[in-house]
Parts: C-alpha cells; structure tokens; sequence
C-alpha cells in the first residue's frame, strides 16, 4: 500500500533502482535542455522551496534534486529517484513562491504515488511530469525521442494528474504555503498560452502552450476540486510574493545569446557570429540548435546548425546529408558572401499532398548552416524569390556587432504614482501585443490595474 494515496500501486523498483534510473537520466536532460541554469542563489532557493515541501511528504528521506533547466520553454517534469526539473521559462511565469510550490508539489506527487514507476510496470511510463507535453509534442520531439529510451513519453492520466494535485495541495499546506497558488498559477499559464497562440498561433495551427494545454488533462475546475479536498484546516498560509519577485529579478527571459535570438525577421547568433534574415509572413520560432519559420499556407524554412568544415566540396556534403532520403535534383554550387555552398532540389508528399523542396548547406567561418525549404507544389513557387534571399542573406557578424548583442531579462520594478498598465506596457522589450504580454506575465486580467507602490515584472534588454 502507497502511503501516499491509500492505495496499491505497482513498482518494479527499489529505491536504489530509481535513483539509478534519475541519476542516469540526468546528463540526458541537461543536454536536451541547454544544460542547468548558472546562478546559485536562484537554485539554492529553489532547492530550499522545494526541501520544505519534500520534509512533509511521504518520502522525506530520498536525496531529492531541484534543478533550473536554462530553457525559454514553460515546462516542469519529474523522473524517478526524486530528480524535479523545472525551467526558467516557467519560473519567469510565476508570480509569487506558492506559485512555483505549487509546480514543485505537484511534480513530487507523481514521484510519491510512484506514478512514473507504476507505469514502466505496466509498460507505459513517462519520465515527464506537469507540462511533460511541452517538450513532446512541442519542443523537440526527435530530440527527447532517444531521451529516456524506456520510457513511453504517453500522457499521465486524469486520474494520475488529479492524484499529484491533491497530494500537492496536501504538501503546500502542510508547508504552510497558499494551496489556492496552484489554481492561480494555472490561470496565468491560460492567459500566458492565449498570449503565445496570439503570436504564434495565429499563423495557423496550435501554439507550443495550446499543446501542452491539449495534451496534459488539467483545468482549473480539476484543480480547485482538489484544493477544497485537500487544503486542510483553514489558517493563514503565505504566498511570499515580495521575497519570490526579488530572487528572480534580472532572470533571463526568451532567447539567449548561447542559442541566438530573434530581431524582427533576422536571427542572430553572437557565439558562432552570423545572421540571416527569413521572409516578411513566416513566423520564426527558435530552439536550441534549430530554427523554424513557418507561413501560413504551409510553407516551412528550418535552419540546422553544425560544426564548420575543412577541404570538403559543398556538394558532395549536400549530397551525402540529403541523397540518401530524397531524389535530388538541379544541383548547384553557390558562393554566398563569400562562403562556400550547394543547394538542390526535390519533391515529398506528406499525408497525400506535394511539397516542392530545396536543400541548402553553407560552409561558415564558425558555423555550417543546413536549410530546408519547403512549400506546398500548389503554392506554384510563390516563395521561390524570397527562399533565395533568405539563403543569400547568411552573412558573418564581426565580433563588436557580436558583443553588443543581449538577453531579454525579468526585471521588477515598482509602480511610480501615475503609472499605468498602459505605460507600462511601453516599457516591455517586446515586439508585439505589449500589454496583453505584461498582463499575462503578471497574472493582471483585463480589468485589473496597478498600484502606485505594487511590484511588476517587466521584460527589459
């Protein structure tokens, strides 16, 4: 019998084999999330939020890990033998400590009631907790497929998410935290995904939040279910919003210098110092090591980086990286600024429909760049022009243009008297739809407006 949930559950594992699995699975994940987040002071107290509540769960005594994954993405996962993730996407999102608990105490629910563990013993476990689908479904799946090998990267269930919220609702009141975060962080999350599918939703299809939303069974109704089960006696409980706002003052937020960023229409990577710039229309979306732009009517640029090479014709290389899948066609050196490379063509049908290609690979200083065009054969080679000045506008960025390049960051301030949210708003470094940024960032609705002396988070370069 579990003595978390009352019940039987299944487990293939002792302790020290779940400890082996997470101790194992752990370079993997750094390596798939850009490695752990570097500030100490940040992770210590994430770690102490989340010692606080581990001491009052039903598995004190595993040696629990708390780490901050360096990721944009909104996404918090745990895998057995007490390894919790969370990254600093979704630590920006939160507005007070009982909100980020609440993330934490739900991910130790699943570890607690063995849900990864009774998964694998029924043949279908994930190694990925809350907003697991953000990086399956949304992220990278072909990156995190060979991740955690054993594992199923299937959903957890209802049943399963609403066991971890009322265990997690039980940990934040035992820890004297407010149980009712759980339910307001979740409410930020739905205006931040609204936000996001605004951005990027908008060009068609769901966003990378209205995915994870889809595919991980939690609502707000679920969760305030849970709470009024599980909450416990009423006292005052605390949400510690000042101390929370403090710590992560000057987090970064969005892209790095380290993965590139995105101005406009141009990526811009200062390690390996070049730029290209894609087509008005295409919505760009930058991940580690790749780049996507997409366009309405279904026409895609993705845009792979790797290492640079030495004494190797262009073609041969395009050749030997593409040939194998596809039929290439209309071969063709090209010099682009003055750096080496070839480009081809070919044709795909996907689920019944023709999409013309074309394969790009330029030689950089620091850096090859492997493209992929691709546009549905109906289009009758609308893009063709603006393909070709995407793969000629790859071009080497010299190292003082490099240095002046920077990270957005959270930054808190407080509200001046006369202040707005619509002045505010100005203030935001972002390039679009300002205000509902701000609002959804600070958890504000519509209707709600600041105070002189309140703290807000702004997004600043």
């Amino acid at each position: 019998i579990n003595p978390a949930t009352g019940k039987r559950s299944i487990s293939l594992n002792t302790a020290a084999e779940e400890e082996k699995i997470g101790r194992s699975e752990h370079p993997k994940i750094l390596k798939a999330f850009g490695g752990a987040y570097k500030n100490q002071r940040l992770t210590n107290y994430i770690s102490t939020i989340g010692n606080k509540l581990t001491n009052v769960s039903e598995l004190p005594s595993i040696n629990w890990k708390f780490t901050i994954l360096n990721s944009k993405e909104v996404n918090a996962f745990a895998v057995p033998g007490g390894y919790i993730y969370v990254t600093r996407g979704l630590i920006a999102l939160a507005n007070n400590e009982a909100e980020l608990a609440a993330v934490l105490a739900h991910e130790i629910g699943h570890i607690t009631a063995l849900h990864p563990s009774s998964r694998r013993a029924t043949g279908t476990l994930t190694g990925i907790g809350v907003l697991a689908s953000g990086i399956i479904f949304g992220r990278a799946g072909s990156e995190i497929s060979d991740l955690i090998g054993r594992y199923s990267m299937s959903r957890y269930s209802k049943s399963q998410e609403f066991e971890a919220d009322l265990l997690g609702v039980r940990y934040l009141s035992k820890a004297n935290y407010e149980p009712t975060a759980m339910a307001s962080f979740l409410e930020t999350m739905n205006s931040f995904s609204k936000y996001i599918k605004k951005i990027e939703g908008k060009m068609g299809g769901e966003s990378e939040m209205a995915r994870i939303f889809a595919s991980h069974p939690r609502t707000t109704a679920r969760v305030e279910r849970a709470i009024k089960i599980a909450s416990g006696p009423k006292k005052v409980r605390y949400t510690n919003r000042i101390t929370y706002l403090k710590m992560i003052d000057g987090l970064f937020y969005g892209d790095t210098p380290k993965d590139g960023i995105i101005q406009n229409q141009t990526f811009i990577h200062p390690t390996y110092q070049f730029q290209i710039t894609f087509p008005i229309g295409f919505n760009i979306v930058n991940r580690s090591g790749s780049v996507t732009a997409r366009h309405v009517d279904n026409s895609t640029i993705e845009l792979r980086l790797k290492k640079a090479i030495k004494n190797k014709s262009m073609t041969k290389h395009l050749n030997q990286t593409w040939g194998r899948h596809y039929k290439l066609l209309n071969h063709e050196g090209i010099i682009v600024n003055n750096m080496p490379g070839a480009t081809a063509t070919s044709v795909s049908v996907k689920n019944g429909r023709a999409f013309d290609l074309r394969f790009v690979a330029i030689n950089g200083a620091r850096v090859l760049i492997h493209m992929v065009f691709a546009s549905p054969r109906s289009n009758n080679g609308k893009h063709g022009t603006s393909f070709k000045d995407t793969a000629y506008s790859f071009s080497q960025l010299s190292w003082k243009k490099a240095k002046t390049i920077s990270s957005q960051k959270i930054r808190v301030t407080v509200v001046k008297k006369g202040e707005t949210i619509s002045k505010l708003s100005q203030k935001m470094a972002v390039k679009k739809y300002k205000e509902e940024c701000l609002r959804a960032l600070n958890g504000l609705t519509s209707h709600i407006e600041v105070q002189p002396g309140q703290l807000i988070k702004l997004i600043s370069r």
